[in-house]
C-alpha cells in the first residue's frame, strides 16, 4: 500500500513525482473537448447544419421523450406502449434518419411520463437543448460539489467533468443519464444535512427503477429512516399521480412490454452487448447462455450488494460512500449500454476525493484513468473492436472503494 502520497509539506515534491499531475489533467481535458467539439462540426457539416436526415442528428434518443410527450398531451398515453403509434411521431418530428430504420420504443414506467410530459410544449431542438442542459447542470453541479471536499481548485474540477466521455454519450444522443445520476450523487451529499430533501429525489429515481434499487438497502444499512421512508412515500405518490393521470392500463402494459423488452433486447440483444458494459452482456456476447450469464452476474450483483453494505457501515467519507453506490449500482444491473456510464464519472469522483484528500494508494491514479477513458471505446463499438472489459473496470474499481474504506476503518 503506497500513502506517500498525503497531505503534508512534502505533498507538492510527490505530486511532481506522479505523470498525472494538475496541469496535464486540464491540458488532457482541454484536448477532449476540442475532439468533442470537432466531431459536432463536422457532424453539422454532414446534415446540413443538423437539417438532413440522412444520418442521425443530436438527441436521437431524445426523440422517444419528445414523442411520448406529445402522444401524452393528445391524451393517447396508454398508446406511448404502442410502437406503432410511437413510431410515426418519432420518424415526423425526431432526429432519427430517413427511411424509418430506427428502433426507439418506449420502455420507461409509466411516472417517467410525468417528467417528459411538458417537452412538446417546446419544438423539438429547443426542448432538447433545455432538457440536456437542464439535466447536465444537475449533474456537473452534484460532482463539483462533492470535489469540493478535496479542496482542489474548481478549474481542475469542472474541466475533466465535462471532458469525461460518459457526458458527451449522453448529451448527444440526448439520454436521461445525467439527470438519474446526477440525483443519485445529490441524495448522497444531502443525506445527513437534508435526509427529507435526499428521501425525496431517491423517490425520483423510481422513474428509472433499475438505478434505484440499491438506495434502500444503503439506507437500511446507514438506519437513515427518515430518508427511507420519505423516498418511499414520494415513489408511492409519483406512482399514484402516473395512475390519475393516464389510468391503470399502463401498469400492465409496461410490465408486459417490459418482459418482451427483456427477451428481445437484453437476452438476444445481439450487437447490442458491444456497447453494454456488464457481466451479463459479456457473458453472452462471449458465447455463454442466458442462464449462465444470468447466475454468474446475478453472483457479481451479490457480492457488489455485500461490498456496498460494507462500505456504508463502516466511518467511510460521503466520497467513498457515492463511490460504492455507483460502481455497485452499475454491477448489480444487468440493462446497462454506455451512455449509462456517467455513473462511472460519479464512482471516479468520489475516490478522487480520497486520493486528494487522504494521499493515493497504489495504483489508483491508473485506474482512473482507465474507468475515465472507458465510455469511449464503448460507444465506438460497432464493429467489436474492443474487447468487453466494461464490468471488470467497474469491478476493479469497487474493489478499490472497498480497500480504501477497510483500510481507512483500520487507521481511525
Amino acid at each position: 500500500m503506497d500513502r506517500s502520497h498525503r497531505p503534508g509539506s512534502e505533498l507538492e515534491a510527490v505530486k511532481s513525482r506522479h505523470w498525472l499531475s494538475l496541469a496535464r489533467i486540464k491540458t488532457y481535458s482541454v484536448a477532449m473537448l476540442v475532439i468533442y467539439v470537432s466531431v459536432v462540426m463536422i457532424w453539422g457539416l454532414k446534415t446540413k447544419g443538423f437539417t438532413s436526415d440522412s444520418i442521425v442528428r443530436p438527441g436521437v434518443d431524445f426523440s422517444a421523450f419528445w414523442a411520448a410527450s406529445y402522444l401524452a398531451l393528445k391524451g393517447q398515453a396508454a398508446s406511448v406502449y404502442d410502437y406503432d403509434a410511437l413510431k410515426p411521431v418519432i420518424a415526423a418530428f425526431g432526429a432519427v434518419p430517413g427511411g424509418g430504420k430506427f428502433f426507439l420504443p418506449w420502455a420507461y414506467p409509466p411516472t417517467f411520463l410525468l417528467f417528459v410530459v411538458p417537452l412538446s410544449l417546446l419544438p423539438f431542438a429547443a426542448s432538447y437543448t433545455v432538457f440536456i442542459c437542464g439535466t447536465a447542470a444537475i449533474y456537473v453541479s452534484s460532482l463539483i460539489r462533492l470535489m469540493r471536499f478535496s479542496g482542489v481548485p474548481r478549474h481542475a474540477v469542472w474541466l475533466p467533468v465535462l471532458a469525461f466521455p460518459g457526458v458527451p454519450g449522453a448529451v448527444l444522443i440526448g439520454q436521461n443519464s445525467l439527470l438519474t445520476a446526477g440525483i443519485a450523487a445529490w441524495s448522497v451529499i444531502l443525506l445527513k444535512r437534508r435526509p427529507v430533501v435526499a428521501g425525496a429525489l431517491i423517490g425520483l429515481l423510481s422513474v428509472k427503477p433499475q438505478f434505484g434499487l440499491l438506495l434502500p438497502v444503503v439506507l437500511v444499512a446507514d438506519r437513515a429512516w427518515k430518508t427511507f421512508f420519505t423516498a418511499g412515500v414520494t415513489a408511492i405518490t409519483l406512482g399514484a399521480c402516473s395512475i390519475a393521470l393516464w389510468g391503470w392500463e399502463t401498469v400492465p402494459t409496461f410490465l408486459g412490454n417490459g418482459t418482451h423488452f427483456k427477451e428481445t433486447v437484453l437476452e438476444q440483444g445481439g450487437v447490442g452487448w458491444r456497447f453494454s458494459p456488464t457481466i451479463f452482456a459479456m457473458l453472452r456476447q462471449a458465447g455463454g447462455s442466458v442462464a449462465a450469464a444470468y447466475w454468474i452476474h446475478g453472483l457479481c450483483a451479490a457480492f457488489a450488494i455485500w461490498a456496498l453494505i460494507r462500505v456504508w457501515r463502516s466511518s467511510a467519507s460521503t466520497g467513498l460512500r457515492i463511490a460504492a453506490l455507483a460502481a455497485s449500482t452499475l454491477l448489480f444491473s444487468p440493462y446497462l449500454w454506455y451512455y449509462e456510464l456517467t455513473w462511472l464519472g460519479v464512482a471516479i469522483a468520489g475516490l478522487a476525493v480520497e486520493g486528494v484528500r487522504r494521499g493515493w494508494m497504489a495504483r489508483e491514479r491508473e485506474l482512473l484513468v482507465l474507468a475515465w477513458l472507458l465510455p469511449l471505446p464503448l460507444a465506438l463499438n460497432g464493429h467489436g473492436y474492443f474487447p468487453p472489459i466494461g464490468p471488470l473496470v467497474t469491478l476493479l474499481l469497487l474493489l478499490a472503494v472497498l480497500r480504501r474504506a477497510v483500510t481507512d476503518g483500520r487507521e481511525n
